[in-house]
């Protein structure tokens, strides 16, 4: 054992103990929930994470054989951070305690509190010495069931002319998920979905759930770093070229702008559309690493046939939702095959990798022949390249990659992460997706959904001047080069935002924030020919969190947008609510509740705000129109191996005679929602 390491981790134990004698790690996740995920769309499912979240505070990567991958699983940690721990570990040896953690370079207390929940320092034997029957007798079972139903009726479920589009199925949801680890290194989980409005064991749906997801999940075995066979995600370098599941971007968390590629993972997320069906592995000794890949599935889509009997593909569905005869008819009606490779290597602080994949339909894809569509995709084939980087060195965190669509165009991020001072952070972000690069699977960080057809910059600051403040602001600047939806004509943006938070450590916290938005887009004007005007969105909040003791906690929220467009009037929606949570250390009873006012006059001027709901199913919903929105959710264990999980939510809305559009309107003002979810640990 060498001297110096053993002093370094007495000091770093008694700098971090106190941190780890007050660390709560569900408080943490929720926290991550709020600053990570708020500006995700309405749809997506956080399912993914927060699993992964819970099952590293169940199990703990250990810092002594991680390659960074876990870490990077967690979302909330900087590369950088990673590469140093790595680099620490290389050059002093294996970690004798958690809590040396406190002198690797770039970290910080909070991303320090938050860490501790989730690592350890571990001895434990992989699968090749412990044997195959041990690891059987030793498994872990997770089998948990979900039910949720829409109270009031909707009506999709009312029509019964079958000439009309109308809901096939029940209201009832349903979810079911199970989970087998034989260790840390071996997983096996299976997904059985069914949503509201689809049928079950009838008609369309003769075999039961609509959506079925399995996978099975080695690493840490020798050369074979990774492997995956059924669903899976694969992420590469900043999201240009290759990109599943969930990836987050501007937010109050400055070193998200630096995607954390994790490259593969079994795909656990109930979400049918972001993820790959096939085998991948990642194969690698010493600096060198390969990761083979392959998928086929289907999609769904519209397609027709011309008269020479060749498919066309119109449009890609995006909800996963077969309620209706049109959604039936376009459940998995593209086949789609994917294979390549991606390799790295790695020295030190310094990654480089490389990618190339081939992706191939069963129909071709034929754009509306529109003006804006000019340089949008059209084919059954397409070769996709990559080449990416990360590297750290003294505190700089350097990170790009360039990708390209063969016979179109190409892709460049350019980024870095610097401490300029104890005190300052700078993050710097270049992007440039030319209007004819093409990818199906791209999600780099972009102003828009998709990333093509734009061109931005991005300079943010954290400031640090105490333990207990910090100040995040930063500038986004882009440009679109081409027409896109209801703009014809290039457009151009800025994104200003700026958060000030003050933290009476584990007593109290409150930040105040500050966005500006501004885009282009046609105008209202009834012409012949559009031109563009711009778009203005603002949006203050002020949020805080006060602990009333070990077992009661407050959080409440004032928040306000604006909307203008042209000469219109000014839109104003503001949104107030306040937080009661509670739990016991030991108890066996828990939970949470919100009482919620809203008013936005339109769909425009809306506000998104994080719930909390049952384990698993955090959500971001909309609070639009004029109302009140309360909810609770309580929790109850019994024993060891079983939990139960009961929610109701209740939206009142004022003024209105209905709710919703389509065949999800529901005739009256109220709209309440249960869900019952139950989970054995086995």
């Amino acid at each position: 054992m060498r001297l110096d390491k053993l002093i370094i981790t007495l000091i770093a134990v008694l700098l971090v103990s106190v941190l780890k004698a007050q660390t709560e790690p569900d408080i943490w996740v929720e926290q991550l929930m709020e600053l990570t995920a708020e500006e995700l769309p309405e749809d997506v499912d956080l399912s993914e994470l927060v699993e992964r979240l819970h099952y590293y505070q169940n199990h703990p990567i250990d810092l002594n054989r991680t390659d960074g991958t876990e870490l990077l699983e967690l979302q909330f940690l900087p590369q950088s951070f990673v590469e140093n721990l790595l680099a620490y570990r290389e050059y002093t040896g294996r970690f004798l305690s958690v809590y040396e953690l406190q002198v690797i370079d770039g970290v910080e207390e909070r991303l320090l509190r938050w860490l501790m929940p989730y690592v350890s320092v571990d001895t434990r034997s992989s699968l090749r010495e412990i044997g195959l029957d041990s690891l059987l007798r030793a498994g872990r079972h997770e089998l948990m069931v979900r039910y949720g139903r829409t109270l009031q009726q909707r009506r999709g479920y009312t029509i019964t002319d079958e000439a009309r589009s109308r809901y096939l199925g029940s209201p009832d949801q349903l979810l079911v998920r199970y989970r087998l680890h034989l260790s840390r290194d071996i997983q096996f989980a299976v997904n059985m979905k069914k949503d509201a409005g689809e049928a079950f064991f009838s008609g369309a749906q003769r075999y039961g759930f609509d959506f079925y997801s399995g996978s099975l999940y080695v690493r840490n075995q020798g050369m074979l770093q990774h492997a995956v066979i059924g669903d899976y995600a694969l992420q590469l370098g900043q999201g240009a070229a290759m990109w599943n599941g969930l990836g987050f971007g501007k937010s109050a968390i400055m070193h998200g702008m630096a995607r954390q590629a994790t490259g593969i993972r079994p795909y656990t997320s109930t979400n049918e559309i972001r993820f790959l069906r096939g085998a991948a592995a990642t194969i690698g000794s010493g600096r060198f690493a390969i990761t083979p890949f392959f998928s086929w599935r289907r999609m769904d889509g519209s397609v027709s046939h011309t008269a020479d009997g060749r498919a066309i593909v119109t449009s890609f569905g995006e909800t996963g939702l077969h309620r209706t005869p049109s959604e039936v008819a376009g459940r998995g009606a593209v086949k789609q095959w994917v294979y390549g490779a991606d390799v790295q290597y790695r020295h030190r602080q310094l990654r480089i990798g490389s990618a190339v994949f081939h992706t191939r339909l069963d129909a071709e894809v034929t754009a509306p022949s529109q003006l804006r569509n000019r340089f949008v995709f059209n084919g059954d084939r397409l070769w996709n390249t990559s080449l990416y980087y990360n590297y750290s060195l003294h505190g700089v965190y350097l990170f790009g990659e360039a990708a390209h669509s063969l016979g179109s165009g190409y892709a460049f991020v350019n980024g870095l992460m610097a401490s300029l001072h104890p005190h300052l952070s700078l993050g710097l972000h270049y992007r440039n997706y030319r209007p004819d690069y093409h990818s199906f699977f791209n999600q780099g960080i972009a102003e828009s959904n998709t990333a093509f057809n734009e061109r931005g910059f991005y300079s943010g600051l954290v400031y640090h001047p105490s333990r207990t403040v910090e100040w995040v602001l930063y500038a986004d600047v882009f440009r679109f080069p081409w027409l896109r939806y209801r703009v014809d004509a290039p457009s151009r943006g800025i994104d200003l935002f700026s958060q000030f938070t003050y933290t009476w450590y584990k007593k109290a916290n409150v930040s105040v924030r500050y966005r500006f938005r501004q885009r282009e887009e046609n105008t209202s004007a009834e012409l012949q020919h559009h031109t563009v005007v711009p778009v203005v969105r603002q949006q203050m909040r002020i949020s805080g969190q006060y602990k009333v003791n070990d077992v009661w906690q407050m959080r409440s929220r004032i928040e306000s947008s604006y909307y203008r467009k042209e000469a219109a009037p000014l839109e104003i929606g503001w949104l107030v609510y306040h937080d009661v949570i509670c739990k016991p250390m030991n108890g066996r009873w828990s939970g949470n509740a919100r009482i919620a006012v809203f008013n936005t006059p339109s769909y425009n001027s809306r506000i998104y705000a994080y719930e909390n709901d049952v384990l698993y199913a955090g959500s971001f919903p909309l609070y639009h129109q004029n109302g009140i929105r309360t909810y609770i959710n309580l929790r109850r264990r019994f024993g060891r191996m079983t939990d139960v999980w009961l929610r109701y939510a209740l939206s009142v809305y004022r003024g209105t005679a209905e709710i919703g559009s389509g065949l999800d309107t529901i005739e009256g003002s109220r709209r309440s929602d249960v869900r019952l979810q139950v989970r054995w640990r086995f």
